[in-house]
């Protein structure tokens, strides 16, 4: 036991005593990530802006006299008549779209209002016309404008409607009113819950990765394992004392970086203009989630470790363990991301999966749907498999054809 606590003291000196390593541990990822949600929230708000502040280009051909009645009621101006014998006229406005000099179209056929007074003489008779309607999907200035127009051609449906029955009452069928019945806490946990836990995945591998690579690959590589191999501590307290020294560092840099995000995510909200989104919302936890979270992220957290520790054994140097580890981390993204899109739901085979597993049960937990099967399974499978890749460093520490590179 005295010799864990060696070389658990003996690496969290090393790296607190390294302001380098102190600085890209915990004072950076304040600022970058702050200062990453800060520039994205600037951006998006100044799209956002730019987009609600332009004046659509729009062109209405064979527009009706029904519609310029309407248009001038609704106060809606701007537009650019065009006549349907215009073909050219037409075309250059549709060739607008391309290069963003007009922003949409609107084709009224050349017939529309006898189509649409033919229903008020006789219903029995009743036509459909269609109007078309040009805009290019991939501009941001042409998309708002279609759906701007949308809207004004829904009401201007309104309005005909009601003239063919005449009266407005007639055409609204009913309304529908929405009241929202939900388990706020269980809401809220659903939301955490799509990103959460692919961050705590994506947070703990990497705030490890470099620090495990340099632990025991660099060590290697410098020749100080060597003469720690030779001391009077038995290998296997090694092993576990590099493992929990790891563990800490990746766990407090991981803190650093959520606390950072927590911070700067309200930020971003209201600068992309969502703030009315958070009205009212309020994250709590339960005493039984608050346990289930601290066991399953400390068997989260050993497994991460050990498997960045595991690479780094059976690397000859820094160089190469770097190598090994990169597609590592990609598929331990990737395994946390899945679970951004996809449920286990409650099948119980699938939270004994590694990584995948923990990532679902962390879902669970914080929309309180998890049962005690399932976080036993994910808890029991996360440890257990942490154990094994410990084992196995064990045996590769007392291999010298490993620890050696001979």
């Amino acid at each position: 036991m005295y010799g864990i606590k060696a070389i658990v003291s003996k690496e969290l000196r090393r790296v607190f005593k390294d302001r380098k390593m102190i600085m890209s541990l915990f004072v950076l990822p304040v600022i970058l990530v702050v200062g990453l949600f800060s520039l994205i929230g600037m951006l998006v708000k100044s799209q956002n802006d730019d987009v609600q502040e332009h004046v659509p280009v729009v062109y209405v051909v064979n527009e009706p006299e029904s519609f310029k009645t309407f248009a001038q009621t609704a106060g809606i101006d701007g537009y650019t008549c065009l006549d349907g014998a215009d073909s050219n006229g037409i075309e250059a406005a549709k060739g607008g779209l391309y290069d963003r000099t007009t922003d949409l179209v609107v084709i009224f056929p050349d017939d529309f209002e006898e189509q649409v007074n033919v229903g008020v003489k006789d219903i029995d008779k009743v036509m459909t016309p269609e109007i078309e309607i040009f805009y290019n999907p991939s501009e941001d200035y042409s998309s708002q404008a279609r759906d701007i127009y949308t809207s004004y051609l829904d009401a201007y449906k309104q309005v005909l409607l009601g003239n063919r029955f005449g009266n407005y009452a007639a055409v609204e069928m009913f309304h529908v009113s929405d009241t929202r019945l939900q388990d706020e806490d269980k809401a809220v946990g659903k939301m955490l819950g799509m990103m959460l836990p692919y961050f705590i995945t994506m947070l703990i591998f990497a705030g490890a990765m470099g620090l495990g690579v340099d632990m025991i690959a660099g060590e290697k590589e410098r020749g100080t394992l060597a003469t720690m191999l030779l001391s009077p501590v038995r290998r296997e307290q090694i092993v576990l004392g590099k493992v929990f020294s790891l563990a800490i560092l990746a766990v407090m840099s991981a803190a650093v970086y959520i606390i950072s995000m927590i911070i700067a995510l309200p930020m971003l909200i209201k600068n992309i203009g969502e703030g009315d989104t958070l009205a009212g919302m309020t994250i709590s936890f339960t005493g039984t989630q608050i346990v289930q979270m601290v066991i399953l992220m400390i068997g989260v957290v050993l497994l991460y470790v050990s498997i960045i520790c595991m690479v780094a054994v059976f690397a000859r140097n820094v160089k190469e363990a770097s190598s090994y580890i990169s597609p590592v981390y990609i598929l331990v993204l990737v395994a946390g991301m899945v679970t951004m899109y996809t449920s286990a739901d409650g099948v119980f085979y699938k939270y004994l999966i590694p990584v995948y597993g923990s990532s679902m049960a962390f879902k669970d937990i914080l929309a309180r749907e998890i049962t005690m099967p399932n976080f036993l399974a994910t808890t029991i499978s996360t440890y257990a498999f942490a154990a094994i890749l410990v084992i196995v460093m064990t045996k590769a520490f007392n291999s010298e054809k490993v620890m050696f590179n001979a």
